[in-house]
């Protein structure tokens, strides 16, 4: 006994094939599409970790340097001479161009950007400190009580320079700083 009608048999010419090939390779394409998008978060994301640990270790390296101009030890002991890190610009000199990595000349204490005594950055920060031609202020209200004599303002550039993970990541930071002298 024949169960089946050898008519119906022959006019099945493999359509569900071709359907469920058309449906596998949208789902190909759709799963390719959201691997890429993916990939690219990833990469995102590990850049911005990279840039975080780069400012905050530019930003390190600037607040110690304010730290080393507060500091009137630290302060007295640097020469502003063009070494160790420390210029002085002058009304017919140049400020010192950040871009050139032989101008760093100070660095921040490595015990700051380690944890169980590894590093958390590719390198050291490090920074520099350029004292700016004096600024006198008159007829301010600060000027009173100066006896006659204006004070002076002594402004200071830090420009600091901090890595990321990754060597290839830079933050440059620079802040200018003052301190009060009346002579």
């Amino acid at each position: 006994m024949r169960n089946a009608n050898p008519r119906i048999l022959r006019k099945q010419r493999g359509a569900v094939l071709i359907v469920a090939l058309v449906l596998l390779l949208v789902l190909t394409v759709l799963g390719t599409a959201s691997l890429r998008d993916t990939t690219m978060e990833e990469r995102m994301a590990g850049n911005f970790r990279d840039y975080s640990a780069a400012l905050e270790a530019a930003e390190s390296a600037l607040r110690t340097g304010e730290g080393g101009v507060a500091n009137t030890t630290t302060h007295s002991a640097m020469a502003f001479d063009g070494t160790g890190g420390t210029y002085e610009v002058t009304a017919s000199s140049t400020s010192v161009d950040p871009n050139t990595g032989s101008n760093y000349g100070l660095l921040v204490p490595a015990s700051v950007l380690t944890y169980n005594s590894k590093l958390l950055v590719a390198a050291v920060p490090e920074y520099y400190i350029e004292k700016l031609p004096k600024t006198v202020i008159g007829n301010s209200d600060l000027a009173i009580g100066t006896q006659n004599q204006p004070p002076r303002v002594h402004h200071y550039r830090v420009t600091a320079k901090g890595y990321g993970v990754s060597p290839n990541t830079e933050v440059v930071l620079q802040s200018t700083y003052f301190s009060w002298n009346g002579n």
